[in-house]
């Protein structure tokens, strides 16, 4: 038998820029409310930096935001709570933005079906990437990097997630986009690492294969079918 990790962006869901459009409409209401200059390329330079900057773990989001803010608006007492209120409106909105990738409902009824365990490991922060499992109907555990503390590729990300599916690393497949955060931390791990390219990449030349290219999330439900067929054989 075997356990399953998922990633959750690009690999279970789209969330189509959720953070940085909502980011840009608040810096624009903002700025009307103000009555600020506002200069749209300036913004979006300045959000896409932000974002980076917290997606590489340097410094917590709402820091980032409040920074944006004063950098484009002048200082003002209100970014403070802006900032904080950023994360409570693109909760509420996510629905506008989140959509499965194909094949996804159908995978994870199939792995309910067939009582496969699984769970998610996602940077990120929480609760959006929460949220956004449960709008996909992702029902199992979902492990934000901001709640658990650890940040893929560490090995350690990925021994948490083991120790949480209650499987060993080595009967653990872990599935995702990237082939360094995901595929190469789930490797360290000892992990079968499924690199899943629906969008037809090159796969860096200089970074450890995946254990195996799937193109789709019906080519993964396929394999996992296979796997559970012949460990069913074997048994017999």
């Amino acid at each position: 038998m075997i356990a399953i990790g998922f990633d959750l962006d690009h690999t279970l869901l789209l969330d189509n820029a959720v953070e940085r459009t909502i980011a840009l409409e608040m810096l624009a209401q903002l700025a009307r409310s103000r009555n600020v200059a506002y200069d749209a390329a300036a913004a979006e330079a300045a959000v896409d930096q932000a974002l980076v900057t917290f997606r590489n773990g340097k410094i917590v989001l709402e820091t980032v935001l409040e920074g944006f803010f004063q950098g484009l608006l002048g200082p003002d007492e209100s970014n403070e709570l802006e900032a904080a209120r950023f994360r409570d409106v693109v909760c509420e909105r996510a629905g506008e933005f989140v959509r499965a990738l194909p094949g996804c409902s159908e995978l994870l009824a199939a792995l309910d079906a067939a009582g496969v365990r699984y769970a998610a490991l996602s940077n990120g922060w929480s609760p959006l990437q929460e949220e956004k499992a449960r709008l996909i109907g992702f029902a199992a555990p979902v492990y934000v990097s901001e709640r658990i503390g650890l940040r893929k590729p560490a090995r350690e990300a990925f021994e948490f997630l083991a120790s949480h599916l209650e499987y060993p690393a080595d009967q653990v497949w872990y599935v995702g986009d990237d082939p360094i955060v995901d595929c190469g931390g789930a490797l360290a791990c000892g992990m079968t690492a499924l690199w899943l390219d629906w969008e037809g990449r090159p796969y860096p030349d200089d970074v450890a294969p995946p254990s195996r290219r799937i193109g789709s999330l019906e080519e993964l439900a396929a394999l996992v079918q296979g796997q559970l067929a012949g460990a069913a054989k074997a048994a017999k």
